[in-house]
């Protein structure tokens, strides 16, 4: 029986290549898990239901426009690539949520 750290970094260089940069999947991964949470919420402030706080929604867009840069110059293409989604996702908030607050 293989011992499950061994089993994942198998999978891990199996995905990624051999040399792969753990801590980018590691990153990544919380932060697709962060994005994909988020979808819910969207959906309600895109129907128009509710609308977050326009301060909240604006600096966390800007912080992750930040790291989103900042992975691209590390070479960390998965975070580079989950993060972008957050600032997306994020990004859409801010919009909605301020198109919703002026229709009121």
């Amino acid at each position: 029986m293989v011992p499950l750290p061994l089993m994942i970094t198998e999978i891990i260089s199996k995905l990624f290549g051999h040399s792969p940069n753990i801590h980018d999947i590691i990153i990544a991964t919380v932060s697709f898990a962060f994005g994909f949470i988020l979808l819910p919420q969207l959906r309600e402030v895109w129907k128009g239901k509710i609308s977050l706080n326009l301060y909240t929604s604006s600096l966390t867009t800007i912080g992750l426009i930040i790291l989103t840069l900042n992975f691209f110059v590390m070479g960390f293409w998965v975070s580079f690539a989950a993060d972008f989604f957050n600032s997306v996702i994020w990004g859409l908030l801010y919009i909605f949520s301020y198109r919703n607050i002026k229709k009121k």
